[in-house]
């Protein structure tokens, strides 16, 4: 295995040089922290490195904190070494990145255990990583089958019930009602089976979908959203509050999409509200901004909360309102492309209010 040895005492250097070749190790040496992370930034860069506290250049810290950082795969073992005895130095070194220490003046016996830890972790993180990858590929293979399966169902399903209309018209007389409650049922059938895999179709899409990241105002998005809504009922009166100027990083058409469940949960769930309020705004949570959809509507009890975001879970209270209990599912796996999380809070007959925050990256 490579591993990297950066040292700017020339005699200590050559000291470990010889031990770890004698150790079967292949060894690349830096005298300064400059060199060596750059040695730590090339394509066949080892894995394995033993880096001094102190240094000209960059420092032993330093360096860990930019791989944890800059490199996080594949994952390099970082042993410091060094002079330092108070705990909280080497606390603080730990904290920094590394994964080991080992102090000087060296035990060889020490160094040599140390080693074969950091060995061992990393030939299991590429065990890992390969592991990972071979599932990714799967992943990716079954997905494109069930996307094929899911079009041709459709396309048989359609072509079941369009036949059944068609005997219905055709062959079934006015008077012969069992022919054409047999045809009824099996047009309907045929047709909510469709629409279901449409769905199922729909609910994965984001986990398939390569994100396109830019800056979006979401605040225009939540505002052109909510007129669509307003247009499709124009008989709901409903009071809506968007704050501008919210922008974040992301997919403009996953966004849409997220935005779009969001503010339609809300729409659905004022609909027995005299006035009805939605709002889009952020807040502060803990710290971090995170953006919320309020309503005054039902509210949410929030002993069924583990139901909120699972496909097909429908909250008790709300089976004349909600659809396919799709949307909120979709939204989660969305947030969760994009790095965040989701949340909701709420009381029954108090209104609910759905957070979400999206990593910048």
């Amino acid at each position: 295995m490579k591993i990297l040895i950066a040292e700017d005492e020339p005699a200590f250097l050559q000291l470990l040089e010889e031990l770890l070749v004698k150790w079967g190790y292949e060894v690349v040496l830096c005298s300064d922290g400059n060199e060596a992370w750059q040695t730590l930034n090339a394509e066949d860069a080892p894995r394995l490195a033993i880096l001094d506290w102190r240094m000209p250049g960059m420092n032993g810290v330093e360096i860990c904190r930019n791989v944890r950082r800059v490199l996080p795969e594949p994952y390099t073992y970082i042993i410091l070494l060094t002079s330092q005895q108070r705990d909280e130095d080497l606390v603080a070194g730990m904290e920094a990145g590394a994964d080991d220490y080992i102090t000087k003046p060296l035990k060889t016996n020490e160094l040599r255990v140390r080693l074969n830890a950091g060995r061992r972790m990393v030939e299991l993180q590429n065990q890992l990583a390969a592991h990972a990858l071979d599932l990714e590929v799967a992943n990716r293979d079954l997905e494109s089958f069930s996307y094929t399966v899911a079009n041709d169902m459709i396309k048989s399903l359609l072509s079941i019930g369009e036949n059944a209309k068609s005997i219905q018209d055709i062959y079934c007389k006015d008077q012969d009602d069992p022919c054409r409650s047999y045809t009824r049922q099996i047009y309907e059938k045929t047709k909510k089976l469709g629409q279901l895999i449409g769905i199922m179709h729909d609910f994965f899409r984001p986990t398939r979908y390569e994100l396109h990241r830019e800056t979006i105002n979401l605040s225009e998005m939540a505002g052109k959203t909510a007129e669509d809504l307003r247009f499709a009922q124009p008989e709901r009166r409903v009071i809506l509050r968007i704050t501008e100027g919210i922008k974040v990083n992301g997919d403009r058409n996953l966004l849409q999409a997220a935005l779009y469940n969001l503010l339609d949960n809300a729409w659905k769930h004022t609909v027995w509200c005299e006035e009805a309020i939605v709002e889009f705004g952020v807040a502060d949570v803990e710290g971090k901004q995170a953006i919320f959809v309020r309503d005054n509507g039902i509210g949410i009890d929030m002993t069924h909360s583990d139901k909120l975001f699972k496909p097909f879970q429908i909250l008790p209270g709300t089976e004349e309102i909600t659809g396919q209990g799709i949307g909120l599912a979709t939204v989660e796996r969305i947030i969760r492309r994009h790095g965040g999380k989701i949340w909701a809070e709420g009381e029954p007959g108090k209104g609910a209010t759905f957070f979400f925050t999206l990593s910048a990256n």
